[in-house]
């Protein structure tokens, strides 16, 4: 910020904190202050509005009173935080009005130091995104019912093969002239009807309890993944390639997971419909410990100026056939597991393809915990 007009002089001082106090009041974030005990030193108009107190009321007060009750725990770790110097950007939580509601904000703190340079308190600017989640929340619902009406059509195709199957195999046995005969076809034919229970198992685990967390060998859900897609990966003339080190199981929700890799995998199969190979690989990671996840595929790739915008929302490579939240809803599942995605690709003709990265944390719940004290 740039003074003009300003004149030095002993009354210089003075003149900037009536400034200074102008901009903090009339500024449309809440700004508070606090000493390092959590007790409140300053309040604004903003902050007023946005929790209902006025300042004669909540100054002197602790902190707590603003946070709920089962957040208390992050007012410890942001003060050891703030008396170590440290500073704290956009962390997203809940606070609560004076009326008791609950509501969503993104707040910025830091250390306030003295002229000795000691800490003596934090300041806290809080900026509400009640609108902002719930609008998320509303894309994140859109594109799971859009992938469960892709999930339904891809398990309809694949059930409806088998069954055609059935169909051919049971009038084969009812006209063959051996028993022999008959009994081959009875057999095949069971096999088939097996490949449908098994699908129709696969469907009802991925939607019953949605997000419920337990333990996932992420191996296996790749496998029950790759059966979905397997009429796709066929008639595409797409190979397969799965390399599946040794890993632990991780603690996370089944459904979200499979949103995450089906997503993945169907956009592979979209960007290699002239074939090529898919190549899975899955191991352990040690610091920190987890699983990392690499899917390859040799499609035609993203361009390189559209790489960082990939997770994007509303931004998509297929024009009108995507919607353009899909890998936005697929980076949202990660990070709310604790883990990290990310994406390379190359367009260049006979080395063209595209690789996404993925690493979840070996229990979920610890990571929410650690993001809960950020």
């Amino acid at each position: 910020m740039q003074l003009k007009n300003m004149e030095n002089g002993p009354d210089l001082t003075d003149r900037l904190q009536l400034l200074l106090a102008a901009i903090v009041e009339s500024s449309d974030d809440s700004i508070i202050s606090k000493d390092l005990n959590g007790i409140i030193m300053s309040w604004n108009a903003a902050a007023g509005r946005m929790f209902g107190y006025e300042a004669v009321e909540i100054i002197g007060q602790s902190i707590l009173r603003l946070i709920p009750e089962e957040l208390h725990h992050e007012e410890d770790m942001i003060l050891a935080k703030l008396r170590a110097g440290q500073r704290i950007d956009h962390y997203e939580t809940i606070r609560i009005r004076k009326n008791g509601e609950r509501f969503d904000i993104s707040v910025t703190i830091s250390p306030l130091i003295d002229s000795g340079g000691n800490i003596i308190g934090a300041s806290k600017v809080a900026r509400e995104i009640t609108e902002r989640k719930l609008m998320e929340q509303k894309l994140i619902l859109s594109e799971k019912l859009a992938a469960t009406g892709r999930m339904a059509a891809t398990i309809a195709h694949e059930i409806n093969n088998p069954l055609d199957a059935v169909m051919n195999l049971m009038y084969l046995a009812r006209t063959s002239k051996t028993l022999n005969s008959a009994k081959s076809y009875i057999q095949t034919a069971e096999q088939e009807l097996e490949r449908v229970s098994h699908i129709a198992r696969q469907t009802l685990g991925y939607y019953r309890e949605n997000g419920a967390h337990s333990p996932i060998l992420l191996q296996d859900l790749v496998q029950d993944v790759l059966t979905v897609y397997q009429g796709k990966i066929t008639a595409a003339g797409i190979t397969v390639d799965c390399e599946f080190a040794d890993h632990p199981a991780i603690t996370a929700s089944k459904g979200e997971l499979v949103q995450v890799l089906s997503n993945i995998v169907a956009n592979s199969i979209d960007a290699m419909s002239h074939g090529g190979v898919l190549r899975i690989q899955i191991e352990r990671a040690d610091s920190p410990a987890g699983v990392r996840i690499e899917i390859k595929d040799q499609g035609i790739g993203v361009r390189q100026e559209d790489i960082a915008r990939v997770f994007d929302p509303f931004f998509t490579t297929k024009g009108q056939l995507g919607t353009g939240i899909g890998l936005w809803v697929v980076k949202q599942l990660v990070e709310k597991h604790g883990g990290e995605i990310t994406l390379s690709s190359r367009t260049e003709p006979e080395r063209s393809g595209t690789t996404v990265f993925i690493f979840l944390p070996l229990t979920s719940q610890a990571a929410t915990e650690s993001n809960n004290v950020n």
